[in-house]
């Protein structure tokens, strides 16, 4: 019964946090635009940054302030529904989190127009 809590939590939890991450990317986009008035030429000098790692870097650091924040939740969470193993499994989620973004953003690199 405790895995099929982990694994219902685990996929509502990756739920929101792929919203949240959709949101606070698409709010960097905005705020970029609006500090620095970007227009099509900022744009691809900005993504062009360093073979393309501006677009790389504009899209990870959201993702680790997303799985910053998704810990305190998931730790909430745990302790909402009073799962055993609170900690571990906060630790776990964030884990399986970090790597299945660690090989999307793996394979970002490859459809980049300019390799990193």
């Amino acid at each position: 019964m405790n895995v099929l809590i982990f694994i219902i939590s685990y996929l509502v939890l990756s739920l929101l946090v792929s919203l949240f991450y959709i949101g606070l990317l698409m709010f960097t986009f905005i705020m970029i635009k609006k500090i620095f008035h970007m227009n099509q030429a900022k744009w691809d000098s900005f993504f062009k940054f360093r073979k393309g790692r501006g677009l790389y870097y504009v899209m990870t650091l959201p993702y680790l302030l997303t799985l910053l924040i998704m810990f305190p939740l998931s730790m909430y969470w745990f302790n909402l529904i009073d799962f055993e193993f609170k900690v571990l499994s906060s630790i776990s989620i964030i884990m399986i989190l970090t790597l299945t973004g660690i090989f999307k953003f793996s394979k970002l690199k490859e459809f980049l127009p300019y390799k990193i």
